[in-house]
């Protein structure tokens, strides 16, 4: 799977994030995501961290979805 990126060059930043961006859009704009994206038991309203029946956290479990790759995910939606 090819997977793009951007380097950030901001000195003196100790980090970058996005702001004002719900869950669902960032969970699109993860390319391996996007195809789980409301195929959950509870739909659009999971969040993907502990729903019984989500499809992003079985991925993860059968490799579809690498780990280091969810868990970035994780991070974003939790700064969010």
């Amino acid at each position: 799977m090819e997977v793009g990126g951007g380097v950030v060059d901001t000195p003196g930043m100790r980090e970058f994030g996005l702001c004002e961006i719900d869950d669902i859009d960032l969970a699109y704009l993860f390319p391996e995501i996007r195809p789980f994206i409301g195929k959950c038991k509870f739909g659009l309203d999971c969040s993907h961290t502990h729903e019984p029946g989500c499809s992003v956290v079985k991925a993860v479990k059968d490799g579809t979805i690498s780990e280091r790759r969810y868990y970035s995910y994780l991070e974003l939606q939790e700064d969010g």
